[in-house]
Order: C-alpha cells, then sequence, then structure tokens
C-alpha cells in the first residue's frame, strides 16, 4: 500500500509501509459528501428537491518518519515540508489513479511515548474525482495499417492501409460520472466544416471553416475549460469564433456514447480523435489503518 504526491515543481515523496516514511493511516479516499439544494414553500410539508453537488475531496494522510540519526531525520522532515508546500498544487496518486489538490496543511508531531516524530497531512481536491494516469485516445476517422512483415509485394501492387469504413463509433466511458474531452480534427487535404455529432443525444459541434491539409482544430469540452484552438506547428491561436451557433460542448457520458462525425466537403479527407480522463467516485470506501512493524523506531 503506498501513494506518491507530486508537487507543481516536479518533486516527488512515496509514502509507504516501510522506511523513511511509514504510512499508518489514510483517509477521504472514498466516500463524500454533497450539498443538496432544495425549495421549501410555506406551509409545504417537507421540501422540492433542486438539484445537489458534491463538496471538495479531503484526503488525511498520517505516519512516521524513521531514520537511523537525528540528523537523517531533521533532513527527512525538511524535504517532507518543502515537498508539501501549501504554496504549491499537487497530484496524488494512489492505486493507479490521480487527483488534483492542494495542500491545506502538513506538520509534525512528537509524542511522549514514541521518539519518531509523526507527520500530518490535510490536503483539498477541488474536483473531487480520481482520474486514470494516462488519457484514453479514440480514433473515429482514421487509417487502419496493413503493412506488416514477412513482406511479399504481388506484381498487381499491394495496400499499405485503408480508410475506416464506419463514419460511427462507440466510446466506452468505464468511468463513474460523465467527463470532459478533447475533440481533434485533422485535414488530409481541403475540408470544410467538419463536426462532430452524439447520436445518443442529438448534439453537435459544428466548426464554420475550411481547413487545409495539415491543418488541425482542437475543442475542448471540459467543465470550466471549454474553448477551441487552431494548431499550427507550435503555434496554437483562438478559434472560438469558428463555433457553429447551435453547438454544444458536450462531455461524455458515463458508460456507451455513440459518435458519428461529418464535413461538408472532403469527408473522406478528415481525421477525428477524441482524448479523455475517466473520472470515479474514490478509490475505496473505508478508512485505512495500517500499523508499524515491531522493533520500528526512529530519531526525532
Amino acid at each position: 500500500m503506498q501513494l506518491t504526491y507530486i508537487n507543481a515543481d516536479g518533486r516527488s515523496i512515496t509514502l509507504k509501509q516501510s522506511r523513511p516514511y511509514f504510512l499508518t493511516k489514510i483517509d477521504g479516499t472514498g466516500n463524500i459528501r454533497q450539498t443538496v439544494n432544495t425549495f421549501k414553500a410555506p406551509d409545504q410539508d417537507g421540501a422540492f428537491y433542486i438539484s445537489s453537488t458534491l463538496d471538495m475531496r479531503n484526503i488525511i494522510l498520517e505516519g512516521r518518519v524513521l531514520a537511523n540519526t537525528p540528523d537523517e531525520a531533521y533532513a527527512l522532515r525538511q524535504r517532507f515540508l518543502q515537498i508539501f508546500s501549501p504554496k504549491l498544487n499537487g497530484t496524488l496518486i494512489y492505486r493507479n489513479r490521480q487527483i488534483a489538490c492542494v495542500v491545506e496543511e502538513a506538520g509534525f508531531t512528537v509524542s511522549t511515548r514514541q521518539r519518531t516524530p509523526n507527520f500530518f497531512v490535510s490536503l483539498l481536491c477541488p474536483s473531487p474525482f480520481f482520474e486514470t494516469l494516462d488519457e484514453v485516445r479514440e480514433e473515429l476517422a482514421s487509417w487502419i495499417p496493413l503493412f506488416e512483415f514477412e513482406l511479399e509485394i504481388p506484381e498487381i501492387g499491394m495496400e499499405f492501409g485503408m480508410r475506416q469504413p464506419s463514419q460511427i463509433i462507440t466510446v466506452d466511458n468505464i468511468g463513474d460520472v460523465s467527463c470532459g474531452c478533447e475533440i481533434v480534427f485533422q485535414a488530409l487535404g481541403t475540408v470544410t466544416n467538419p463536426e462532430l455529432l452524439n447520436i445518443d443525444t442529438g448534439e453537435y459541434i459544428r466548426l464554420l471553416t475550411t481547413m487545409n491539409a495539415g491543418d488541425e482544430l482542437r475543442v475542448y469540452t471540459h467543465f470550466a475549460g471549454k474553448r477551441v484552438v487552431s494548431v499550427n506547428g507550435s503555434v496554437v491561436t483562438n478559434a472560438f469564433s469558428f463555433m457553429d451557433t447551435d453547438s454544444v460542448f458536450f462531455p461524455l457520458a458515463a458508460g456507451i456514447n455513440t459518435l458519428r462525425y461529418d464535413a461538408s466537403v472532403n469527408m473522406e479527407l478528415l481525421e477525428v480523435s477524441i482524448y479523455y480522463r475517466p473520472q470515479f467516485w474514490g478509490c475505496e470506501y473505508a478508512v485505512i489503518y495500517l500499523q508499524s512493524k515491531p522493533g520500528a523506531c526512529g530519531y526525532c
């Protein structure tokens, strides 16, 4: 059982059931509180339910610093506080999932019965959802490679690639909730008005522009991060004005999403990819207490 914290400067620290940072307690990685919004009319029994939202997640870490000498213990404590700096945002990696967080409190206490200093860290997670470590990539319109070894080219020639035959693809969001995504339109030639339709909801994203070979447009549908950009090499420019007024920045619902790509002109020269990170309610549903091995010692 272990976890890793990486701060905004790229420095990391691993807490686990061994030296030097012995983890004894993890809390807050499972259940999370929510705020329920209701409306109550005069003389009404009960109330009308309006909506509910999840609160921020609070993760508590506790443990001990185990060292062979007082000087080593002091150096370990200094490194611990430098990495868990409240001035830097960070990412917590736990059970092959990650969550963005900020340090609310980090410090040490020394028990009168033990010589080992105990550490305490409180992490606040503005978004309460854990995410996968790696982005999931789905290709909606792409070329299927047919080149393989052993290679023998017949006299009539051979195909080195084949265009994916279907305009429709199902994207399986394995997360517990809907999540935003990045939609990438790439042009292999002249393409007019590329679009992506969510067949399940009827919502679509359409860009009113003509793309030339090598052009790339990216649409981000994340909550509080919706934007459209044009990418030309290392140059990124705002392309929000290309959005059709009826377009919707739709997220990927939990489960199966049925999507179809299209274009007004030269659809066959359009490549479409989707990148997203599934989100989860939590990693487990209990407070975890870990005990140090008999005979473990350290210095404060």
